[in-house]
């Protein structure tokens, strides 16, 4: 009994002493720097989302201005609907 009581009074210790180095990640501290992270990476995604939009009113400014647009929509088709895919093509037909 002696024994047991030996290993876990040394595996309470461990325990502590893991707390104890960890204790910046898992606390307030910890939790408080988990939010800081967080808020910074919305704040990222936030300003990246608007530079996207702001590209992409770039581009529709630059194909109107520059009568690209049907350029353009042909191209977006091709992508979205490979030359070995023809149920589109079918489809468009069915709707003339």
């Amino acid at each position: 009994m002696a024994a047991n009581l030996e290993r876990l009074k040394k595996r309470i210790k461990t325990l502590e002493e893991w707390v104890d180095e960890n204790e910046s990640t898992g606390g307030p501290e910890g939790t408080l720097d988990t939010f800081n992270y967080l808020i910074s990476k919305t704040r990222q995604a936030e300003q990246m989302q608007g530079h996207l939009n702001q590209l992409q009113q770039y581009l529709q400014e630059f194909l109107n201005e520059n009568e690209c647009m049907d350029k353009w929509n042909e191209f977006i088709k091709e992508k979205e609907n490979p030359k070995g895919d023809e149920t589109l093509d079918e489809e468009e037909k069915a709707d003339d």
